[in-house]
């Protein structure tokens, strides 16, 4: 039986001519440039008061009392630190990496698939322009260098149904490992391409079962090895129990439907309208999948054709698992819901699996022509929605920032009182994670009636203890300060500054527009 390498034959390929391929290949990189320039340019907009920074990105930057998980992108942060590289520095040099990166993985991959730069350049756009990608590359946050990750991944897993080669499998298990360590949901995509080798009637079973292990153990044994190395050395690793804490209801799943909804079309559209359309797209994606894992599973195929289908069928199992992966999180973790950006990877998937399959669609027959149409001019409605979401949020984001870089926070009369502390004092706040940012001093979180992942009091360290350690801090002489941060309004899990004013001798050293700072005093109450 032939392998891929050899099916790949002059006969199998498309039949341009020399010129034809060359104006093409000048096209293709034209589109290509372009894309990469407007993105960079709206990277530039979108950090000029500078990177979005979050509760989360504190954690990867290690200025956070709660540590990260996942630890590629502390790793990409904090080495550079290490060597005298500002953080934020390090953060907006690594967005620039990873957005390049990703424009151009993208288009390479799908004009390697479709062989047509015209559909490579639609699937960009179409992500590119989100603005779900914008956001996040102009953000402190793990979910680019994830997506950078994930799309090696699929370039080396491609190269290996191209030629059959063991090498490339290796490799992109090695990538795969990459991206589970960058963040915990890249193991359906590994999942999926499995399923695709094991599915593949060219080749022996003993050759499927081989490539299918060399697909699983290398990224494997990276993955558990930084586990096993992480849980000796610093006592945690992938930092969730294996238990259902979750506690999403009926409202927490209607927003998890608006939050999907939102990949294709703004909210100011009906939520009915925009819930139909993504029906529709993931229908006529499920439809073809089917025909195409009828055609995978037929003996012979040309290169082109199964280089495709091969493709398509590893993005659509990947869709459903990740889908399904982050679902099961929301059902393990408590407090947990499926925000924008845990599903954009799915929304990145989704578009190049489109795109790809609606290039296989013969135009010349009149259903699938028609079918070939409605996407056509879908794909110019989302394209028309994402630029005016995407130009209205850069707008706001030139003139204000935001998250905790934003020129709100960076006027706060209550972090410019922070600032005049003593330089021994311990500092505890519902916000220490802005406090270390903006302040730059280190600091506590108050302590904690509930854990934020299980919703139950920590048994090994309850709130009572937690304030007994701050009063004991106090009566021994070290200055303790409390700094409530009224935009700070979501941590719920939060001893209540009412509580703290009850349990500890609270003494007011300042009260401003955006929040209060006490000392704690010293005192031999219990």
């Amino acid at each position: 039986m032939a392998t891929p390498a050899e099916r790949l034959t002059p006969a199998a390929r498309p039949p341009f001519t020399d010129r034809h391929a060359a104006r093409s290949a000048s096209s293709g990189w034209i589109a290509c440039a372009a894309l990469l320039v407007l993105s960079l340019v709206l990277f530039r907009l979108n950090i000029h008061q500078g990177m979005t920074v979050s509760p989360d990105s504190t954690r990867y930057m290690g200025i956070s009392p709660i540590p990260y998980d996942a630890p590629v992108y502390h790793w990409m942060l904090v080495l550079p630190h290490a060597l005298g590289v500002p953080l934020l520095a390090a953060a907006v040099a690594w967005g620039i990496v990873t957005l390049t990166a990703n424009v151009l993985l993208i288009f390479a991959l799908v004009r390697r698939i479709t062989g047509d730069w015209r559909y490579a350049a639609l699937a960009t756009a179409l992500i590119a322009l989100a603005p779900q990608f914008v956001s996040l590359h102009a953000a402190v946050i793990s979910e680019p260098p994830f997506i950078t990750f994930v799309l090696l991944t699929l370039w080396f897993v491609l190269d290996y149904f191209e030629r059959g080669t063991r090498r490339d499998l290796v490799i992109a298990s090695l990538m795969l490992g990459m991206a589970t360590l960058t963040r915990f949901t890249a193991p359906p995509l590994g999942a999926a391409i499995v399923l695709v080798i094991l599915t593949d009637p060219r080749l022996p079973v003993s050759r499927r079962l081989t490539d299918s292990a060399l697909m699983a153990i290398p990224g494997g044994a990276l993955f558990f090895g930084w586990v096993v190395a992480s849980t000796l050395t610093v006592g945690h690793s992938i930092g969730r129990e294996l238990k259902f804490y979750g506690n999403m209801g009926p409202a927490q799943w209607w927003a998890n439907l608006e939050t999907t909804a939102a990949w294709l079309l703004p909210d100011a559209v009906p939520l009915a309208l925009r819930v139909l359309l993504l029906a529709a797209v993931l229908g006529f994606a499920g439809w073809q999948f089917t025909r195409q894992f009828a055609a995978w599973r037929r003996s012979r195929l040309d290169i082109s054709c199964e280089l495709r289908i091969a493709f398509s069928l590893t993005l659509g199992l990947f869709f459903i698992g990740y889908l399904a992966f982050v679902w099961l999180s929301t059902a393990l973790e408590a407090n947990l819901q499926f925000v924008g950006r845990y599903g954009f990877p799915a929304y990145v998937m989704l578009v190049m699996m489109v795109t790809t399959q609606a290039s296989g669609l013969d135009r010349r027959l009149g259903g699938l022509r028609n079918v070939w149409i409605a996407l056509a001019g879908l794909s110019a409605l989302v394209l028309v929605g994402h630029s005016v979401r995407t130009s209205a949020r850069t707008h706001t984001f030139y003139r204000e920032g935001n998250g905790f870089l934003s020129l709100d926070w960076r006027a706060s009369p209550t972090m410019a009182a922070v600032k005049e502390l003593p330089g021994n004092a311990v500092l505890y706040s519902n916000g220490a994670d802005v406090v270390a940012l903006l302040a730059d001093r280190p600091a506590q979180i108050v302590p904690q009636e509930r854990l934020l992942r299980t919703n139950r009091p920590d048994p090994a360290n309850p709130p009572e203890a937690q304030i007994a350690l701050m009063r004991t801090q106090a009566n021994a002489g070290l200055p303790v300060y409390v700094i409530c941060l009224d935009r700070i309004d979501w941590r719920f899990y939060l001893a209540s500054e009412a509580r703290l004013k009850g349990d500890l001798a609270l003494e007011p050293v300042g009260q401003f527009a955006d929040g209060r700072i006490y000392r704690v005093a010293a005192t031999t109450q219990p």
